[in-house]
């Protein structure tokens, strides 16, 4: 009789720091954008480091080597004896050029950004765990407005929060080529708005703050099919589909009066309800990978999400449908090569997506940025040849359709871990 066992103490370890780092990663905001201002936040690249020097691809993507969160039908390509971690942090340096005056600015974020871990159950089915971003929130601009009085009143805006999920996908190889995959997930956070307004007179401070509480389970149902073409040559198409969900959320609003030292005036006002209505999209996914054994991998993905028939503060049409499109490509000059750079695994992609919010300003309604992207990575082997540090360098544009608009472009640096060892035994029973 055969039994498959793992190393306890380890299993509980890891799972303790994926309890720790999940709470890490959602008390830190990684950006510095006005435009998280609208919406849900930015959204976040849910895809490991590997995968985002190749441009974000993941729907037709499938390794043994590689943990896949794009795609839950990936998991049971994990190998039968291994266990599987990666984590990684990031850092992000943005460049905001403002369209009207050409005023610059810098700014600079770093820290952790997700966990996720697979291993296998049984013979073709395959367990994934993870902690990921959804969206970030965080920025500080100011305003300033004339009134009918001739006072000038500064206005300042900030914002932080954002949304993450937690996540179990099990995925199961139907047949030889066939295999499929669901998502469960708890997607939790909130988004805070503050605005303070001074008038020049130094009469008193008006004060005032929203927050959006979010709650709700999320899946996703993926599946992946492989061509073999030889003994080393495969194509691999992916699709993911999720269902439009409807969130458990709450909004908060409050305000206060402060006099010029500091003290409250007046009575402060809150009030928060749980009668408004928001939802997170219907979203398509496909996906395609060539794939030769140990040489090279390219692939496209496409995506597409219905924001608009999604209900924001009770309200459709209130967000823009969203279309992204990510290629990339992996090659492997030597991998039986002693030296090192010929083992490396060299990346590259590009992506681009348009935005899902509306952009409001003074004169113009409706409008929208698009986003660009290109990068460049490594895959560095350890001495095991099974685990790899990954490095992503990564360009970005966010370039808004009013001239006048902020005008971002970023550079991201993401540096991750795979850990890659057999935990798992068969042993015999006399």
């Amino acid at each position: 009789m055969k039994v498959l066992k793992i190393n306890t103490l380890k299993g509980i370890f890891l799972l303790s720091f994926l309890a720790c780092f999940s709470f890490s990663i959602h008390s830190q905001s990684n950006t510095n954008s006005p435009y998280t201002w609208y919406g849900y936040g930015q959204i976040a690249d849910q895809s490991s480091a590997a995968q985002r020097a190749m441009g974000g691809i993941g729907y037709g993507l499938r390794s043994s080597q590689l943990i896949n969160p794009l795609n839950p039908a990936s998991f049971s390509a994990v190998d039968s004896l291994t266990f599987m971690l990666d984590f990684g942090i990031s850092g992000k340096l943005g460049w905001f050029e403002q369209g009207t005056d050409g005023a610059k600015a810098q700014k600079y974020n770093a820290g952790l950004e997700y966990v996720v871990m697979q291993f296998p159950l049984a013979k073709g089915l395959g367990l994934g765990l993870g902690f990921t971003p959804v969206t970030f929130v965080g920025y500080k601009f100011g305003n300033d407005s004339i009134l009918p009085s001739g006072t000038t009143m500064y206005n300042r805006h900030t914002g932080s929060g954002g949304l993450s999920k937690v996540y179990a996908a099990l995925s199961y190889r139907i047949t030889k080529d066939f295999s499929a995959g669901v998502n469960i997930g708890y997607m939790f956070g909130d988004k805070t708005r503050d605005k303070s307004s001074v008038p020049s007179s130094n009469a008193s401070t008006n004060i005032s703050g929203d927050t959006l509480q979010v709650r709700a389970l999320t899946y996703e149902l993926g599946i992946q099919y492989r061509f073999p073409v030889n003994k080393t040559t495969e194509w691999i198409i992916g699709a993911v589909y999720t269902p439009k969900t409807k969130i458990g959320a709450t909004t908060m609003h409050g305000e206060a009066k402060y006099d010029s030292n500091g003290y409250i005036t007046g009575i402060p006002t809150y009030s928060s309800s749980n009668d408004l209505v928001f939802q997170f999209p219907e979203t398509y996914a496909a996906g395609f990978t060539y794939h030769k054994l140990n040489k090279l991998t390219a692939g496209a993905d496409f995506q597409y999400q219905r924001w608009a028939a999604a209900k924001f503060y009770d309200e459709t049409n209130a967000l823009n449908d969203r279309m992204k499109i990510n290629a990339g490509v992996e090659y492997i000059p030597n991998i039986m090569n002693n030296k090192l750079f010929n083992r490396i695994r060299y990346r590259a992609g590009v992506y681009y997506s348009n935005s899902y919010v509306k952009i409001e300003g003074s004169g113009y309604q409706d409008r929208k940025y698009d986003d660009f992207g290109a990068s460049l990575g490594l895959g560095i082997p350890m001495n095991d040849r099974r685990s790899f540090v990954n490095l992503a360098f990564q360009y970005s544009m966010l370039r808004p359709d009013v001239s006048a608009y902020i005008k971002e472009q970023y550079f991201k640096f993401t540096i991750s871990y795979t850990y890659n060892e057999l935990w798992f035994m068969k042993r015999k029973l006399q």
